[in-house]
């Protein structure tokens, strides 16, 4: 036995209470049918919920009520945005990265922001993220809702932080690089382990642990598209494990739909790049 198998040993002899949270201010997506599926299948607990508070300034916050709402009842929890869908059911990433966690007293692991189609990319993504139940995970997320996004944009630097998200992401991220004790405690990922893209897939729903429909744009489309390349449906979940799990309804958007969805959403980009051009010449007097 190695040294991550002995861990992940050692965590499960330690009866560690994970548990798989996501949700928001409403229910968007049927990706709790997909967590809720991988939670079961490797004894984790399922939670969804809707972070409704007071005060809150960007739709990105509503996460950051439900962490701390749910966090205090179990030794770790494993965030997944209502965006993103589990691909590789079977897998032991979480395990590993709980047993890892522990063995070098981190308290938050999280992927790096992989480079998108558009070039753009981002030191972290929040998107998913394994977190702690430990002082330093409420420390993070004190500061992350105290800062001032307006101020963090002012100061924020591109080269070397990647691309501004104007949310929760970037207030963790700063959170984590400018306080010494949060920097060693956190581990950053390959995108393969945590939080991935439609288009780093190749060989099958098992090349990354989860996909992550992220940005702007069509996002049923996109993930039935997703779906459709490995003969799944808009759960992103096996048949067979729709089957163990009691899931009687099902999505499965029509290829025809998807063509026409696709079709009518790069027309809108279409439009929004010609406009942005228009904007931009007559208020520069000048075509490039």
């Amino acid at each position: 036995m190695n040294d991550i198998d002995s861990g992940v040993q050692q965590a499960a002899d330690k009866g560690l209470r994970i548990c798989i949270t996501s949700g928001g201010d409403e229910i968007r997506n049927r990706s709790y049918v997909n967590h809720a599926i991988y939670a079961g299948e490797h004894g984790f607990n399922h939670q969804l919920g809707i972070g409704l508070a007071q005060g809150i300034t960007s739709q990105y916050y509503y996460k950051l009520e439900i962490v701390l709402a749910t966090l205090p009842f179990f030794d770790w929890i494993v965030w997944l945005d209502d965006d993103v869908y589990v691909t590789d059911m079977r897998g032991r990433q979480i395990e590993t990265l709980v047993a890892e966690a522990e063995r070098h007293d981190q308290f938050l692991v999280i992927a790096e922001g992989p480079e998108e189609p558009d070039g753009t990319w981002t030191r972290v993504n929040t998107g998913v993220f394994v977190l702690r139940n430990d002082p330093r995970s409420y420390k993070l997320i004190e500061r992350a809702k105290s800062v001032d996004l307006k101020e963090l944009s002012e100061r924020w630097d591109s080269e070397r932080s990647g691309l501004w998200t104007n949310g929760d992401q970037d207030a963790i991220w700063d959170a984590i690089d400018s306080d010494e004790d949060l920097t060693r405690g956190t581990q950053i990922v390959a995108h393969s382990l945590l939080n991935s893209r439609p288009h780093y897939y190749r060989a099958g729903p098992e090349d990354a642990f989860a996909v992550h429909f992220c940005g702007p744009g069509d996002k049923a489309m996109k993930t039935a598209a997703f779906g459709r390349r490995f003969g799944l449906g808009q759960e992103i979940v096996a048949e067979d494990l729709l089957n163990r799990w009691s899931v009687r309804k099902r999505q499965s958007m029509p290829l025809v739909e998807i063509l026409a969805r696709r079709l009518r959403w790069r027309i809108r980009l279409g439009t929004k790049r010609v406009r942005r051009k228009v904007e931009w010449i007559r208020s520069t007097h000048r075509w490039k």
